[in-house]
C-alpha cells in the first residue's frame, strides 16, 4: 500500500470527518476558495528602450498574457507563471487527511484528471482547525533583483481540487503529520501596502491545489515596473494599462 497526504480548505462545518472517500474531499474543496489571480512576470532586456503604451497599441501585450517581446531578445525570461488562489484566511478552515491505497496501474486507463495521486481505499482525518491558527511565514513573491519587468495579471474564477505535496508524492510508509509544520505564506505583491496570502506550506514544502476549472474575467492588466534596491521605494511603477478582448 502507498500513502499520501491531502489538504482541504473550506468554511467551518464543511470539512468532512472519518468514514469518507475521495469524492467527499473534492466536494468539500469545491465549497472553498473560488477566486484567484493569474500572474506572469517577464524580465525586460537591460536598457530596454520601449514602453508599455506601444506594446499595447501594436497588439503585443494582449489579454492572453503571452510574451510581448520577441523570444530572441537578449536576457529575456519568463520568471513566474502562476495562479494564486485568493485565500480569506480568517474565514477558512483546513483539513488534513491521510490517503492510503495502491498505485495507479501502469499501461491501463490513465489516472483521472481530478483523481488523487493513488487509488484511494482509505481516508483518515488527521486534523482540522481554523487556518488563522496556523503558523505564519513571509516570503518574497515579486522580483528582488534590480531590473525592469512586465507583469500580466488576470482575475479568474477557479475550482480547486484537494491539495497535495508534489515533492512528497506518494510513499511506501505513512507520512508524519505535525500541525506546527503547516505555515501560511505572506508576501508583498507589487506595491501593496499589506501582505497578501500567496499559499501554504507543509514541512517547508509548498502545498499545490490543482485547478479543476478556470474561468478568466474579460480583462487583464499589464504593469511595467522597476526594482531598484538603492531607491526608496525599491518598487517603482512606470505604467499600468488594462486590456480587453480585441
Amino acid at each position: 500500500m502507498l500513502h499520501s497526504l491531502a489538504f482541504v480548505l473550506a468554511r467551518d462545518g464543511q470539512l468532512p470527518g472519518d468514514g469518507l472517500g475521495w469524492s467527499d474531499l473534492v466536494a468539500a474543496q469545491g465549497q472553498g476558495p473560488d477566486r484567484g489571480r493569474a500572474l506572469r512576470l517577464f524580465r525586460l532586456p537591460d536598457h530596454w528602450q520601449g514602453n508599455l503604451d506601444d506594446l499595447v497599441a501594436t497588439g503585443c501585450a494582449t489579454i492572453r498574457g503571452e510574451d510581448p517581446l520577441p523570444a530572441a531578445s537578449e536576457h529575456r525570461s519568463l520568471i513566474c507563471d502562476a495562479v494564486v488562489p485568493l485565500l480569506e484566511v480568517p474565514s477558512l478552515w483546513i483539513g488534513v487527511y491521510a490517503l492510503r491505497g495502491p498505485a495507479w496501474p501502469e499501461g491501463q486507463a490513465p489516472r483521472p484528471v481530478d483523481g488523487p495521486p493513488l487509488q484511494v481505499q482509505d481516508v483518515q482525518l488527521l486534523d482540522r482547525f481554523p487556518l488563522a491558527e496556523a503558523a505564519n511565514e513571509t516570503c518574497w513573491f515579486y522580483p528582488t533583483d534590480n531590473g525592469t519587468y512586465l507583469c500580466w495579471e488576470n482575475r479568474t474564477h477557479v475550482t480547486l481540487l484537494p491539495g497535495w505535496l508534489p515533492e512528497h508524492g506518494v510513499q511506501q510508509s505513512p507520512i508524519s503529520y505535525d500541525r506546527g509544520e503547516v505555515h501560511v505564506l505572506w508576501s508583498l505583491m507589487a506595491d501593496d501596502e499589506a501582505l497578501t496570502c500567496v499559499g501554504l506550506t507543509y514541512q517547508r514544502r509548498r502545498i499545490e491545489w490543482p485547478l479543476g476549472s478556470r474561468i478568466p474575467e474579460p480583462s487583464a492588466n499589464w504593469t511595467w515596473f522597476e526594482v531598484d534596491t538603492m531607491a526608496d521605494p525599491s518598487y517603482i511603477e512606470r505604467a499600468s494599462i488594462d486590456v480587453f478582448p480585441q
